[in-house]
């Protein structure tokens, strides 16, 4: 969960640049804050796009923006879901064993500790866990919160950090609200 608050000194500024009309304060914070989580969350998708082989729209239906009011001014970007089955990134499965290319960079051979080698059943890629033919386990990658966790801290996707990157936004978001006004 991201969450973009206020700062008071951003409160000052914005009732200092809406002289006799700081009842609008309110309104143009809440109006930026939500533009900039609108950003926010494309930029999050871009880097997990460049970093990541699974589809935008994996990533765009698992961040929920929950939209800053007059009275509640912050917005917070949720995202949950449990790990992504492999098969939604680019993966292989031909009689040798599986191969899964999750982060981008080139397929990587599928073997679990014990060598064990993956293969595709069912329209999923599976291991066994041992050598014996019962039980097998999904092959799973990280959950979306996690991989945009990475983004947000700029491990992966993204030239570094992303929240000072959010708060430049933030802050080119207020100038232009309060410019509407004037």
């Amino acid at each position: 969960m991201i969450t973009y608050e206020v700062s008071q000194r951003d409160l000052r500024y914005v009732q200092r640049k809406l002289q006799g009309m700081e009842e609008k304060a309110p309104r143009v914070i809440k109006n930026a804050i939500n533009h900039t989580a609108k950003e926010a969350r494309k930029k999050l998708a871009v880097g997990a796009q460049r970093s990541y082989t699974v589809k935008s729209g994996g990533f765009n239906s698992r961040m929920k923006i929950q939209n800053a009011t007059n009275s509640r001014l912050y917005a917070v970007i949720r995202a949950k879901d449990r790990p992504l089955t492999i098969t939604r990134f680019r993966t292989t499965a031909p009689k040798g064993g599986g191969r899964a290319d999750i982060v981008k960079g080139g397929l990587k051979e599928l073997t679990g500790p014990k060598k064990i080698k993956a293969f595709k059943r069912g329209g999923l890629i599976m291991q066994r866990k041992t050598k014996d033919r019962f039980p097998l386990k999904v092959l799973r990658s990280n959950s979306v919160p996690k991989m945009l966790e990475k983004v947000y801290s700029g491990e992966r996707g993204i030239e570094g950090e992303l929240a000072p990157v959010i708060q430049r936004t933030l802050h080119d978001e207020i100038k232009k609200e309060i410019e509407k006004l004037m």
